[in-house]
């Protein structure tokens, strides 16, 4: 059996779920909020759900870099999960602390930090989806 080609398939399906996630959460589930509940509670929803949902995102990613090792597909690929375990990360354990700080006595800095996130996630979304689209189509 070739071990790398079945790591190869893990590490598809494992970035293909953080893309299928954060591609459901953001253009789906996020605007469905928005337009049925109240701000107020659309932000303690979002305030439960995006630490568990950067989470998932950081785990599969997690899982998606040890399989590439045994993958063989080439050093881009790691690149594309290191920047995504980082972003990922990064707004797991410093973004959403310092939202949840800024939202209490800094307006601006909070809606500034908001949108860093946002571009963060749609970041680690398009990261997904590039390196899922690279081993579809690889070039080896």
């Amino acid at each position: 059996m070739d071990w790398s080609l079945v790591a190869q398939k893990v590490v598809l399906a494992f970035m293909s779920a953080t893309f299928s996630v954060g591609a459901f959460f953001s253009w789906v589930v996020l605007p469905i909020l928005a337009r049925t509940l109240e701000p107020e509670a659309v932000s303690r929803v979002v305030e439960r759900v995006l630490p568990i949902y950067f989470f998932l995102c950081l785990m599969l990613d997690a899982l998606s870099l040890l399989a590439v090792f045994k993958a063989n597909v080439g050093f881009i690929l790691i690149l594309i999960l290191i920047l995504t375990i980082t972003l990922n990360a990064v707004q797991l354990y410093v973004v959403i602390p310092e939202i949840r700080e800024k939202k209490r006595v800094d307006y601006e800095g909070f809606v500034k930090l908001k949108n860093l996130s946002s571009v963060m996630n749609l970041a680690v979304v398009f990261l997904n989806l590039t390196g899922v689209l690279y081993l579809i189509f690889k070039p080896f």
